[in-house]
C-alpha cells in the first residue's frame, strides 16, 4: 500500500484532531442574554403580535 493512501481510521484521527485544535476558536453555542436584550426581544415580540393583529383584523374587514 502506497504510504500516502489514507485509509478509513487514519482519516477519522486527522478529522478528530482537526476538530480539537479548532474548538477553541468555535463561537459558543449557549447565548448569553443580557437584560436589556430581553427588553428588546419582549418589544419586538409585541410589534409582531400588533402587525399580526392588524392583518388579521384586516382579513375580516375584506371579508366582511
Amino acid at each position: 500500500m502506497n504510504a500516502h493512501t489514507l485509509t478509513l481510521p487514519a482519516l477519522q484521527r486527522r478529522l478528530i484532531s482537526t476538530r480539537r485544535s479548532h474548538a477553541l476558536f468555535l463561537p459558543r453555542t449557549t447565548q448569553h442574554v443580557r437584560s436589556r436584550d430581553v427588553f428588546v426581544e419582549l418589544v419586538r415580540a409585541g410589534v409582531a403580535l400588533a402587525a399580526l393583529a392588524t392583518w388579521c383584523a384586516s382579513l375580516l374587514l375584506l371579508r366582511g
